[in-house]
Parts: C-alpha cells; structure tokens; sequence
C-alpha cells in the first residue's frame, strides 16, 4: 500500500506547492491594478482553491494520515508531520479569507477586501513555509532510508 500511496501523496504535495505558488504570482500580477483586476483575482483565486488546492492538500493529508503508521517514528518525522499540519491549517483558515475576500470585491466593500487581502498574504506566507519545511524534513527522511 506504502508504494501506490507515497507517489500519490509526493505529487498532492507538489500540486499543493505549485498552486500555492502560483497564487501568489497571480497576486502579483493583478493586486493593485484596478478594482476590476482585484474583482477578477478575487473570483480567480477562489476557483482555484476549490478546483485544485482543497483536493490537494486534502490528498496530501488522507495519503499522509493511512502512511503515518508503516513510518518509523523519530523526532524529524514529528517535525514534518507537524510542519504539514500547521501548513494545512493555515491553508483551510487561509480559504476562508480568500472566500470572504471575494464578497468583500464582489460587494464593492473595498476596505474590507484590503483588511482581507493583507490578512490572507500573511497566513499564505505560513501556508508556504510549513509545505516547504515538511517538504524538506521529507525529502531527507527518503533520502536517509
């Protein structure tokens, strides 16, 4: 079982990763443009996490939890397990934010979006630091095996 599900969980991880990413060069791109560009990232982002981040990180977690007990328990693989945990939480709080940004932008409530939008850049910086730290915690437990 380990075999299939540690390639399903490795590419989730990199789904989750790539997403992430390039969220954030969407931000960059259309953040500060116009209220319109800021209605159309809002909108973006939101079906992004739903059609891609939440499925993956949700496969990520259910390959991690069925893996977790064939794993040889050390102190590293609390680090990663944890890491992908407060990644994961941040993440689920993070789409939260996204989805009320968005009604913020859709209600023309700009000040709130812009509350929101700091918030949620903030949170996304958690989001990133916990899936590369789990990532590389990972990485060398693999590589040390």
């Amino acid at each position: 079982m380990k075999t299939i599900l540690l390639p399903i969980h490795l590419a989730a991880m990199g789904v989750w990763l790539g997403c992430v990413l390039t969220e954030a060069l969407f931000e960059r791109a259309l953040l500060g443009k116009s209220r319109e560009h800021e209605l159309l990232l809002s909108a973006l982002h939101k079906r992004v996490d739903i059609i891609v981040e939440i499925p993956a990180f949700i496969v990520v977690l259910v390959t991690g939890w069925i893996m977790l007990p064939s794993a040889a328990s050390s102190s590293l693989l609390l680090t990663k397990v944890a890491s992908g945990l407060v990644a994961m939480a941040a993440n689920v709080f993070c789409v939260g934010l996204v989805f009320k940004r968005y009604a913020a932008a859709s209600a023309n409530n700009w000040d709130v979006f812009a509350r929101l939008d700091r918030l949620q850049h903030k949170v996304g910086a958690v989001v990133l630091i916990g899936i590369l730290g789990a990532m590389s915690v990972g990485f060398y437990l693999y590589a040390r095996a």
